[in-house]
């Protein structure tokens, strides 16, 4: 039986979501945090040995590293740490999907020689800059609404941002809350990640009657308190909800939060790697890196 899955990696403060798509066999890839040098800045470690997202994909996604669309959710470095790897080719990129923001970045601005270096790959993709050796993908700019063949082929929604989320966002130079928020669904399940979305981003989807519910929510903003929305969990209704997460300060830890919500709050940083399948007949499995399934449900 075929299947979509929906891995969500234990790359520890940082995120990353990989999906392989039934049908198409097309790799999607949502943000990177490659658990090299970018790490220092966590204040404790995972309780299990940190993933890196790019050998994973190799690894058990096949293809080759061909991935098909890497979607950037918002520019913050621990969305795109170790993304110069990528851009260089240690995986194959064919579509960028990137907000389309005005931040600019100055060594200063950075954490590390090694994020300003991933800035600079990644600002010189974003403008069409020649680098030696290296073939930049197509950059696209979706935004709420948008959507292609491929896209609902692979079962795709954008959610969020809008056009006026970016610019507010620009006004301040802070992007979570024009974070892509993004649907993916088979045979009647889904899976919603919210990036790191925040109250202001929650309400414009709710006022704008965007259906939100899922399955499963990749909670927002790495599970702190600032992305937790209680009329949103109440039109998403998750059966499950993952958090990619370091270790968080208790005065910004929601997990407590989300538990009220939902039976079945799983973290990376407990439990690893975490695969979500939707299978051709509707059933829903939650499995963990060592592929011991966590919860499971019947079909939709």
């Amino acid at each position: 039986m075929d299947y979509t899955e929906v891995a969500v990696l234990n790359v520890g403060a940082g995120s990353c979501t990989a999906v392989w798509h039934a049908g198409s066999a097309r790799i999607t890839m949502v943000d990177t945090n490659d658990g090299g040098d970018q790490r220092s800045y966590e204040d404790v470690p995972s309780q299990r040995p940190l993933t890196d997202p790019i050998s994973w994909v190799r690894e058990n996604f096949g293809g080759g590293g061909a991935v098909f669309r890497f979607i950037l959710s918002h520019p913050d470095a621990d969305h795109m740490a170790g993304i110069r790897r990528i851009l260089t080719g240690e995986l194959s990129v064919s579509n960028f999907w990137d907000i389309p923001h005005t931040r600019h970045r100055k060594e200063g601005d950075c954490r590390s020689e090694a994020a300003w270096h991933d800035w600079l790959f990644y600002d010189a993709m974003r403008r069409g800059l020649a680098v030696d050796g290296v073939s930049w993908p197509k950059v696209i700019s979706p935004m709420r609404g948008s959507a292609l063949d491929f896209w609902r082929h692979d079962g795709i929604e954008v959610l969020s941002p809008t056009p006026e989320l970016v610019a507010a966002a620009d006004q301040v130079d802070t992007y979570n809350n024009a974070s892509y928020v993004l649907r993916f669904s088979h045979a009647g399940r889904s899976v919603l990640l919210a990036s790191d979305i925040e109250e202001p981003a929650w309400e414009d989807m709710i006022d704008a009657g965007i259906e939100l519910r899922a399955n499963v929510l990749i909670a927002s903003h790495h599970g702190r308190k600032s992305g937790f929305s209680a009329e949103a969990m109440d039109l998403i209704r998750p059966e499950v909800v993952i958090v990619s997460t370091a270790k968080l300060k208790p005065e910004h830890d929601g997990i407590s939060q989300y538990k009220r919500y939902c039976e079945h709050v799983l973290s990376t940083r407990v439990d690893g790697d975490i695969r979500v399948r939707m299978l051709d007949d509707g059933a829903l499995q939650i499995l963990d890196q060592d592929r011991v399934v966590l919860a499971s449900f019947v079909e939709a």
